[in-house]
């Protein structure tokens, strides 16, 4: 795309450049025209007052009609000198004095060389040129007219008058033949020039529009295209933020889990009068320091190779094993019965965040045990059902209220009986199934107990 847009963009240059020239050189040739039409109305000028003064020095024999005629026949003389010059490619210093000789204006006289220069071999302007010629002789034929009418008249010899005015006559028609002749070619060149200069001004313009509107259309698309992938990135980001807060709170939750047991431990510990039951307690937490340090070093190996939601076959039986060490005491030390029922052994998904599922369901069912029955238990269960794996995690606890069940997975959403809880540990729970393509139901009786049914596809 960007080749395309610096083509037409090119393109658009290169009109209006083309534009530019194009009106550069009409102007300049529409400035000749007007010049040689200026040009010819001199000619003109000078040779009918040329022939007028000749035929006043006929009827009154004065000199002084005879010098005006001798000065106005020099106009058309002089633009004969010029033309001679310019067809002979001679310096254009003599055309020069030709054309002032002719009356021509100074700032003028560039353009009747220039475009005499260039246009000379053109059909209509050597039509023209043609015309400029025959005029020429005539012009040539009315001055030695004049001047044998002049040494016969200074001679005392008899004219006839008659003969004379005639002929002046029809060599100044013939004149005014070649001089319209010579204007109308002329004429022809600013018709042409508006012509084909407006005929260039329509395709030119045309390519222009063609190659802005293209060159729009490109823009636009590409501003699109832009515009979506800033938006396809800032979703990416927004949901990237999403699995970057459920992963901390997920390992922070889950490194709370082995200090919780380890503090429930202490507690015991404390109270335990046995002493030769310390090196037990001890065991176990060695066993929950070591099930964090491996728990921590999962999430840096999926940290460096960027596997966070990587799927795998994980061993149901080892990740219930480490949750329920996890999990094995209280902070007041009071023990609860944990219970595993496996038909399913191995499902496939990613296996921190099935051990932050089974993590937070397991801690919510030590934290709402109903501490008032003689046994607290939790009980996770797997079986199979057409092409998912049912995973339930089921106690004896106090339940949950009617009126909450449609709100516990709800972000920040919080039991009135828990004062610590943030409110997002089901909620990143049902995140967690949902990307692994599951599903989560819960069952509770108020008073009798709890049951999270998770279903993944095996």
């Amino acid at each position: 795309m960007k080749k395309v847009i610096i083509a037409l963009s090119v393109i658009v240059l290169a009109a209006t450049a083309a534009i530019a020239v194009t009106h550069y050189y009409s102007v300049k040739i529409l400035s000749a025209s007007r010049a040689y039409t200026n040009f010819e109305s001199q000619y003109s000028k000078g040779e009918k007052d040329a022939s007028r003064h000749l035929l006043s020095y006929i009827y009154s024999h004065e000199e002084t009609d005879f010098l005006l005629f001798k000065n106005d026949i020099t106009i058309p003389r002089g633009d004969s000198i010029a033309r001679e010059a310019l067809l002979r490619g001679l310096d254009f210093k003599i055309a020069r004095i030709g054309f002032l000789m002719g009356g021509n204006h100074p700032d003028d006289l560039l353009e009747l060389g220039w475009f005499f220069e260039h246009f000379q071999h053109t059909d209509f302007f050597k039509k023209a040129i043609q015309s400029w010629q025959k005029s020429d002789v005539l012009v040539a034929q009315l001055n030695a007219t004049g001047t044998k009418a002049h040494a016969d008249i200074s001679a005392g010899k008899t004219i006839d008058a008659d003969s004379l005015i005639l002929q002046i006559n029809t060599i100044s028609d013939n004149l005014t033949i070649h001089q319209q002749n010579f204007a109308s070619l002329v004429g022809v060149t600013s018709r042409m020039v508006d012509h084909y200069v407006f005929i260039a001004d329509i395709v030119i313009s045309i390519i222009i529009i063609s190659a802005i509107v293209l060159l729009a259309g490109l823009m636009l698309k590409k501003l699109h295209a832009s515009k979506k992938v800033i938006i396809d990135q800032n979703q990416a980001l927004v949901n990237l933020n999403e699995r970057i807060n459920k992963f901390v709170y997920s390992v922070t939750h889950d490194l709370r889990s082995p200090l919780t047991s380890l503090s429930g431990l202490v507690s015991v510990l404390e109270k335990e009068k046995d002493i030769h039951k310390v090196p037990e307690y001890t065991e176990m937490m060695r066993e929950s320091i070591q099930l964090q340090d491996n728990y921590i070093k999962e999430v840096l190996h999926n940290i460096r190779t960027n596997n966070i939601y990587d799927a795998q076959l994980c061993n149901l039986n080892e990740i219930v094993h480490d949750v329920i060490a996890q999990n094995s005491f209280f902070a007041g030390g009071e023990k609860v019965k944990f219970l595993s029922e496996l038909e399913v052994w191995e499902v496939r998904c990613n296996s921190t965040d099935l051990k932050t599922i089974f993590n937070n369901l397991v801690s919510n069912a030590i934290k709402y045990a109903d501490f008032s029955k003689p046994e607290q238990w939790v009980k996770v269960k797997s079986y199979r059902e057409g092409d998912n794996c049912l995973i339930e995690v089921e106690d004896n606890g106090i339940g949950i209220q009617p009126a909450q069940r449609n709100n516990i997975f709800k972000k920040y959403f919080k039991s009135g009986t828990n004062k610590k809880s943030m409110g997002l540990g089901l909620y990143f729970v049902k995140q967690a199934i949902e990307q692994m393509n599951g599903t989560i139901a819960v069952k509770s009786s108020p008073g009798y107990g709890t049951s999270f049914i998770v279903s993944l596809p095996l």
